[in-house]
């Protein structure tokens, strides 16, 4: 197989896997209670994929699997596609914000009546 055959199926790949995370931690977050998926409107819907998006293409698959989608709430929602935004708009990595994201991501023990 010519090396670039083996390029264009390793892209399409690692797209695939992407698309798939992303697709499940949206269905987590939209049977979550505390999201409020109803009260968000159809563009901050489709920030929010695009937020995970970034999310997941600039951290690494382990903890990707660690982070709590389940319990966002409407405001961790928010949040999320606010620093998202704010790194794009500067042409920025997402690296440099992952502590923030992942303050939020890795809150599965947080008291919900606190949020």
């Amino acid at each position: 197989m010519p090396d670039s055959t083996k390029d264009n199926l390793g892209r399409r790949r690692f797209l695939l896997h992407r698309d798939k995370a992303v697709e499940n931690a949206l269905e987590r977050i939209r049977r979550s209670p505390a999201a409020g998926w109803e009260t968000l409107t159809p563009g901050e819907r489709a920030d929010l994929k695009r937020a995970l998006t970034e999310i997941w293409d600039g951290c690494g698959r382990e903890r990707w699997e660690q982070y709590c989608f389940s319990t966002l709430s409407r405001i961790d929602i928010l949040a999320l596609i606010t620093i998202v935004d704010d790194v794009q708009d500067r042409h920025a990595r997402i690296a440099g914000r992952i502590r923030e994201i992942e303050a939020i991501l890795l809150s599965c023990n947080r008291d919900p009546s606190l949020r």
